[in-house]
Formats: C-alpha cells, sequence, structure tokens
C-alpha cells in the first residue's frame, strides 16, 4: 500500500514536471483558435469554450483527453472562480442580473421613455444620448450600467441589440483605456513606471501616460469613429442589415439570435393601470449613483487621498456591485409602490432576474479558463519570440508591436495581458532607437485593446452583449467590421508614425478611417437595400 502510494505520488510530480517544462510553440494557439473558430461557426459559445478548454488540457496533459477532463476543473475552472478579481466580477454580474430586470420590470423603462418622449425622439438621438452618456462614468467602464439604463429607450426607438451593444462595447474597454482616473490607466502607467526605473528613465510615468494618449490609436479613432457612424448613418455589413431590419420591422434581434438575457417583458400588460410616475425611473438610478460615489469614496479613502486619489484607489468592483444591489432594492420599492407586485415579492423578483442571467457567469469562467490555459502553455511567449527572431527595422516597431497585440489579445480575451507582455519590448527598443515613447506606449495600449474588442472570449465584449441583451456571436459578428476598419487603418497610422512623426500617422489614420466607412457603408446599401424610415408605432 506504502509502495503504491509513493509510485502516485512520483507519478503525479511527473506530470507536474511534464507540464512545467514542455514548450508547447504553435500548439499554444490551439486553444484559443478552437474556442473562437467554433463560436463563429456553430454560435454556441459555451460549448465553443468547453472544447476550446478541453483540447488545451488535453495537450497539457499529454495529448490525454481523459485526463484533460477533470484538470480543466481542478487546474483552472476552480482556481478561477477562488480568484479574488474573478470573484469580483461574477459578484458584479450577478449583481447586475438582479437590478437590470428589477429595472424593467418595476416601470423604471416605461417611466424614462415617458420622461424623455419629448426630447428623444429620433433613432439618433437615442444613440447619442447613449454615446455621450458614457461621460458620466469616466472613472470606469461603463458598459453595464449604459445599457442597463439606455436599453428601454434605444428599444422604443428601434435601435437593434446588437447596435446598443456595439455602443457599450466601444464606450467600455477603449474609452476606459484613454480615462486618466480608472483602473487601467493606473495598471498601465504601473506598467510603464517599471519600465523606466529599469532604463534609469526619469521621466514622470504619469506625464509619459498622459502624452500618449493621443497615440492610443485604436481607442480614439474607435470613438469617434461610433459618432461618425451615428450622426452620419454610416452603418456597414452585417450590422447594416440588422439595423435595417429594426428599422423597417421592428424586430430588434434576428429570428435564430439568443440573447444574453432573457428579460423581454409584456409591458403593456404589466403595466396597464399601474400608477408608474417619474420616481419608478430617478429613484433607482439615484440609490445607484449615490451608493455608487459613496462606496468610491469610502474603498478610496477619501480624506486621505482626496476626490481624484479615492476614484484611483478606490475598490470599483466593490462599488459597483453595491451600487447594483441598492439600485435593484430600490427599483423594487418603486414597483411595489407601483402595485405592479407586492413588497412580500421584491426579493423573489431580484432573485429571479438573477436566475435569468446563470449562464453568463459560465461564459466568463469559461473564457478565464481559456486564457489560463494559453497561459500555461506561454502562448504570449511564443509570439514574444516570433516577434524576437524576425529582425524587424526599428521604424515598423510601433506597428509590429500594434499587430501582435492584437493577435494576444484576440486570442486571450485581455488586455491587461497584453499590455505587460509588449510594454517591456516597447519601452527598450523606444530608447535604443529614438523612437517616440509617446507612439510605442500608444501602439501598447492600441494592441490590447484592439484585440480585445475583437476577441468573443472577451469579458468586455460579453458584457456588452448582456447588457444591450443581444446574441454574443451576433454582436461579435456585426462588431467585427468596425473594429477591423479602425485597427488596420491604425496599424497603418503606427506604420507611417514610425516612419515619419506620430501626427503625421494620426491624420493618415483618420483620413483612412472615414474614406474606408463611406465606401462600405455606399456597399452595404446597394447590397441590403437603402433602409426605409418607418414612424414608431407603425
Amino acid at each position: 500500500m506504502l509502495t503504491k502510494d509513493i509510485l502516485n505520488v512520483t507519478f503525479q510530480k511527473m506530470i507536474e514536471r511534464r507540464r512545467m517544462t514542455m514548450e508547447y510553440g504553435f500548439l499554444s494557439l490551439l486553444p484559443p483558435l478552437v474556442a473562437i473558430g467554433m463560436a463563429l461557426i456553430t454560435k454556441q459559445t459555451i460549448l465553443s469554450l468547453l472544447v476550446g478548454l478541453w483540447v488545451g488540457t488535453t495537450i497539457i496533459c499529454g495529448w490525454n483527453p481523459i485526463e484533460g477532463l477533470p484538470t480543466m476543473i481542478s487546474d483552472y475552472f476552480i482556481p478561477k472562480v477562488g480568484n479574488e478579481g474573478n470573484a469580483g466580477m461574477l459578484m458584479l454580474i450577478t449583481a447586475c442580473g438582479g437590478f437590470v430586470y428589477m429595472f424593467k420590470a418595476s416601470g423604471a423603462g416605461k417611466a424614462f421613455g415617458d420622461m424623455i418622449t419629448g426630447t428623444v425622439k429620433t433613432r439618433k438621438s437615442a444613440q447619442l444620448l447613449t454615446y455621450f452618456g458614457a461621460f458620466a462614468f469616466i472613472f470606469t467602464e461603463p458598459t453595464l450600467t449604459l445599457g442597463s439604463v439606455m436599453r428601454p429607450i434605444t428599444e422604443r426607438l428601434r435601435v437593434s441589440r446588437v447596435k446598443l451593444a456595439y455602443i457599450c462595447d466601444v464606450m467600455g474597454c477603449p474609452f476606459a483605456t484613454l480615462s486618466p482616473i480608472t483602473s487601467y490607466s493606473s495598471y498601465a502607467t504601473g506598467l510603464i513606471a517599471a519600465g523606466f526605473t529599469a532604463l534609469a528613465i526619469t521621466d514622470n510615468a504619469w506625464m509619459t501616460f498622459i502624452k500618449a494618449i493621443p497615440f492610443n490609436f485604436y481607442a480614439i479613432f474607435g470613438m469617434l469613429a461610433l459618432l461618425f457612424v451615428i450622426i452620419a448613418g454610416v452603418d456597414i455589413g452585417p450590422m447594416y442589415e440588422a439595423e435595417k431590419r429594426a428599422v423597417e420591422t421592428g424586430q430588434l434581434i434576428g429570428e435564430n439570435d439568443v440573447p444574453m438575457t432573457k428579460y423581454d417583458l409584456d409591458e403593456e400588460v404589466m403595466f396597464a393601470g399601474k400608477n408608474i410616475t417619474k420616481l419608478n425611473f430617478l429613484l433607482p438610478l439615484g440609490a445607484l449613483f449615490f451608493t455608487l460615489l459613496a462606496t468610491i469614496m469610502w474603498t478610496g479613502d477619501a480624506g486621505t487621498n482626496g476626490v481624484g486619489g479615492a476614484f484611483r484607489n478606490c475598490n470599483i468592483t466593490l462599488s459597483i456591485s453595491l451600487a447594483f444591489l441598492i439600485g435593484a432594492f430600490a427599483s423594487g420599492i418603486c414597483g411595489a409602490r407601483s402595485k405592479i407586485f407586492g413588497f412580500k415579492d421584491i426579493m423573489g423578483q431580484i432573485t429571479h432576474g438573477i436566475a435569468l442571467n446563470t449562464d453568463i457567469p459560465l461564459i466568463l469562467v469559461l473564457a478565464w479558463s481559456v486564457g489560463g490555459v494559453t497561459g500555461t502553455m506561454d502562448l504570449k511567449g511564443y509570439i514574444v519570440h516570433l516577434v524576437e527572431v524576425s529582425n524587424i527595422a526599428p521604424g515598423i516597431m510601433p506597428m509590429v508591436i500594434f499587430i501582435v497585440g492584437a493577435f494576444v489579445g484576440f486570442s486571450t480575451g485581455s488586455s491587461w495581458g497584453v499590455w505587460a507582455i509588449t510594454m517591456p519590448i516597447a519601452l527598450p527598443v523606444a530608447a535604443q532607437f529614438g523612437i517616440p515613447m509617446e507612439l510605442m506606449i500608444g501602439a501598447c495600449l492600441s494592441g490590447g485593446v484592439f484585440g480585445d474588442h475583437c476577441s468573443p472570449i472577451s469579458d468586455t465584449t460579453i458584457l456588452a452583449s448582456t447588457a444591450a441583451g443581444a446574441d454574443h456571436i451576433q454582436h461579435v459578428r456585426t462588431q467585427l467590421p468596425y473594429s477591423l476598419t479602425v485597427g488596420s487603418c491604425s496599424a497603418v497610422g503606427f506604420l507611417i508614425g514610425g516612419m515619419m512623426t506620430p501626427t503625421i500617422g494620426l491624420i493618415a489614420t483618420a483620413v483612412l478611417i472615414t474614406i474606408a466607412l463611406l465606401a462600405m457603408n455606399k456597399y452595404a446599401s446597394k447590397k441590403y437595400g437603402k433602409i426605409q424610415d418607418v414612424p414608431v408605432g407603425a
């Protein structure tokens, strides 16, 4: 018996040693590529992630699929759920599910619609309100809150759910990357400071980050392109088709779409004869924002750090989660006051909303697990190695950093991970060859955001689908033409910026994106036919 135990322990150590020492090379690409490929083909997000994860653990376990199956749970599922940051995100998603459902079920959406009916009368104005509404959340990613608040009015004015998801996604990660008071900027500044220390550079890391903001081409032009699309109505590709269907038929999702949220309620029946007032909208939102700001000040120690410091040092996940929970209970009180349901039903209504959202935490855990597998297989190291052995001219390094970062971000669904591997490469190259430091930093940030923004396994992409109640794969499919347009033009901009000057690269990017969007909109109009405006209610 003792001999058997010794053999088992020895065998387990051999497995661990094999996993730690094996170099996977191009095999490290397989898990994310399988997951992404299956998702785009089958439109089954959970199944695709599960298969991609299993492929990865099978390779790690010496091509043993039987051993790979329990390894998914023991080495990835459980550790990912147990991670404090991930657990906080799951709590946030859970609280969001309760709030979004209660916000809708309590008549808040109807009250909001009634309030702004005289002001917001067109699809364009609804989209612009959503766009500029994000600036109220400059201290964080506004994806979930923005979609939750704006969805009732965008639905009323026939804005497709994938269009709302696109707006929420662009005003999420890319927007947060540009804000100097988010966790994104703090993280990026920390990486810059570490690089400067290693290179004995005495420049202020925070000021360098601020100077690099104009050269974060993808984030800046992603937002400007979205604004141009909204104002000029230049939808392209499958988004044009989705918007045409929404405008002409009122169908906000495709016939075979599977929305990430299931909050569709028969409002005409639910709210008939109910006393729904402005309070149904204002009280929950007021409670949400008061709780959010109060918790930010408390967790960020505003007394010591000041207001600005509190935003930079707060526990934003806790702040948003608590705000959603308090907002959900405030919505419940308003719903009971309006006699839509009883006071005793408030908790049941909240848990019902949470239950409708149970697939989203599973998708997030699977996406994190796939990222964990690629970490074990050192996907990032493999891609960095490919760059190092390519003997690339210094002038094109900003473009190379951007493209490599985009590919890693797309494969892993993480922008922060991209920055962690590209920043230590970019800063020494900039210092050694005289490339503008701000341009190289902008390339690092842009590459990560571009890849993250395109990836169906990115948590921010998943959150955008959730906020808008859109089919996740359709959100990725309809957003991709915009992302690829801005991304490819940004790559050209980084090339020109590295070979000539950053300012010329900036101008070139803007011109190319404008021309590309106008040309593709013209093509979409010919392919799908001109959108015929139909009055709302027709």
